[in-house]
Formats: C-alpha cells, structure tokens, sequence
C-alpha cells in the first residue's frame, strides 16, 4: 500500500492572537507574568483563541484579561500571522489604534510604551522575531 511521505493526518495548529496597541507613535508590549513559561521575556499582549471563538473576539476576550481595556473594532487591522512549526502554534497579529478604558497591568506583568525601533532592546519571545522586522521594515518603516 501506498504512504505518501506527507504525514497522513493535517497538524492541528493552536491559534494565538497578539495586538500591537499603538498610541503617540508608541506600542505596548508586557513581560510574561511569572507564572506562565518564558517568564521575563516580553511579547505583545494576546493569547491563545479558544474553541468556538473567531480571532477577533478572542483578542478581545485576551486584551480584557491582561489589560482591562475593550478593543474599538472600527480600528483593529489584521497585520499578519506566522507559524511556529516546532510548538504547532499559527501566531496572528493585529494593529489596534484605539480602545477604551485605561490599559491596566491586571497580571502583574511589567507594560512598556516604547517607539517600535527599541524593540531591539528587549528580551522578546522567538516567536515575535519574525513579527519584529516585519513591524519595523512595513508598518513602522521611518522609525529606524
């Protein structure tokens, strides 16, 4: 019988959100809380999109819990998403340019506004390197 050298059963990739909230050319990023892994490293805040939720409304749901804000949908823009093949994890990242409420840090976890260049400058999570240049070279790309 013929196997084909794909694996015959598709990769199940979880879903993870991250929002690059931007304000007075400045963006957020937060440190891992010390209770989850890869605590100290910072990312842009997010999580991973449960079963029966849009992207969307998982990034909402995320935001809420980590910052105690709500997302303005009007200015929310898809960016791009990478897959992380070691750990099956499709990252998805979005632009937020307004939301309401103040951001709070509700995990505990340190919250820095920083202009995009600095990014260079903070231990970030692997899976956000991709993600970093491509911030720096098309969204922010006079912020070198």
């Amino acid at each position: 019988m013929y196997q084909s050298t794909l694996t015959t059963e598709a990769k199940k990739y979880i879903n993870v959100v991250a929002c690059v909230l931007k304000k007075n050319g400045k963006i957020l990023i937060t440190s891992r809380p010390v209770t989850k892994n890869f605590s100290g490293f910072f990312e842009f805040p997010g999580g991973k999109v449960e079963k029966g939720e849009c992207l969307l409304e998982a990034l909402d749901r995320e935001i809420y819990e980590e910052l105690g804000i709500r997302l303005d949908f009007s200015k929310i823009y898809y960016l791009n998403n990478y897959k992380i093949l070691k750990y099956n994890i499709n990252l998805h990242f979005f632009l937020c340019l307004s939301w309401f409420g103040k951001v709070k840090n509700k995990e505990k976890q340190t919250l820095k506004w920083i202009v995009p260049k600095e990014l260079n400058n903070y231990n970030l999570l692997k899976s956000n390197e991709s993600f970093k240049i491509f911030l720096n070279n098309f969204i922010f790309p006079t912020a070198h």
